[in-house]
């Protein structure tokens, strides 16, 4: 039994707690320097755009990078001889038999993603990793070990570069 561990994505999260964050950075910088005209006359005597770009960058947005492992949920996955267990916080366990699996598509939607087809083409389970990406090839082998399974490769394009979508088909 081996157990997977990483955080999922959650783009209207992370989207909005950024937002939210830039929004609290301004406020309170503008309070500091007398409002929003004094936070102008601020910004326009640091002289050089590039020190500006650099300090928003330290101050502003570097921090979101390391708070968005607080508010992205950690799913943890582990794998048996018949099945995947999928706990997550605040949410039942699912357990997925391995053979209620039907198929396995990898990089289909977007990149970096992976999804798991029931018998009538349901979707069982939906992988968007933040972190440890590396975990969907080991659990497609965990998977296809376990029953015959047919690949297929197509090639997508996203933004001039192309990337391999895989789909495994039961057989």
């Amino acid at each position: 039994m081996k157990t997977y561990h990483y955080l999922k994505v959650n783009a209207a999260k992370g989207i909005g707690f950024a937002l939210a964050y830039v929004a609290l950075i301004v406020i309170i910088l503008s309070f500091a320097f007398g409002g929003f005209l004094g936070l102008a006359d601020a910004v326009n005597n640091i002289g050089s755009s590039k020190g500006l770009g650099f300090l928003v960058g330290i101050v502003c947005i570097a921090p979101i990078f390391f708070l968005m492992k607080f508010i992205y949920p950690k799913i943890n996955i582990s794998t048996n001889d018949t099945y995947l267990l999928v706990n997550r916080k605040n949410q039942s366990d699912l357990i997925i038999n391995y053979d209620a699996i039907n198929a396995i598509a990898l990089n289909a939607q977007r990149l970096n993603t992976m999804t798991i087809y029931g018998k009538s083409n349901e979707v069982l389970f939906h992988i968007q990793p933040f972190t440890n990406h590396q975990l969907m090839p080991e659990l497609v082998n965990v998977i296809t070990a376990k029953n015959k399974y047919q690949k297929s490769v197509t090639q997508k394009r996203m933004l001039n570069t192309n990337y391999d979508m895989v789909v495994y088909q039961r057989g």
